[in-house]
């Protein structure tokens, strides 16, 4: 299966702002998980979703059903490379201090490397803000393959 990438670095590069701009460090990182795991699922539903609707619109019926399904877990599969990939660039480059300031409380630290120079740190905030992120980018990701043909065609051309 091929594992579909951003349509455009438009988006690849939205992506990189938001997770380097503080006002969504202070919105996700200052939630509490009850409230950031609901906020993610909620965004990941509305990507199936948009997915389901705007495939039966697409799409001849009797692959509709194969093709949600292909969708479905690509979408899945970007969203938890897109995870993974903040959650590194993440530890590697935001240290405790600037998870600080950026998310306006205290860094809940959950594990810490020191490796010389300022520690690289898991934070709590950290997690939030990729679980977020990763989340957007899996609903974009979504529309952007119900939107744009070729990249629905892209994912689904062994189905047709």
């Amino acid at each position: 299966m091929v594992l579909v990438t951003c349509a455009s670095c438009v988006f690849c590069s939205l992506l990189l702002i938001l997770f380097v701009t503080s006002e969504t460090w202070r919105y996700v990182g200052q939630l509490d998980g009850v409230r950031v795991i609901p906020l993610a699922l909620a965004t990941c539903s509305a990507a199936v979703l948009v997915v389901g609707l705007g495939l039966r619109r697409t799409l001849d019926p009797s692959i509709v059903r194969r093709a949600t399904v292909r969708i479905t877990v690509e979408t899945i599969a970007f969203g938890a490379l897109l995870f993974a990939t903040l959650v590194v660039v993440g530890v590697v480059s935001v240290d405790a201090d600037l998870v600080a300031e950026w998310s306006g409380s205290d860094a809940g630290v959950l594990v810490s490397l020191s490796i010389g120079g300022p520690p690289m740190v898991l934070t709590r905030q950290l997690i939030q803000v990729a679980t977020f992120l990763s989340a957007l980018g899996a609903l974009v990701l979504a529309v952007e393959v119900i939107t744009d043909t070729g990249t629905r065609h892209a994912v689904i051309s062994d189905l047709v």
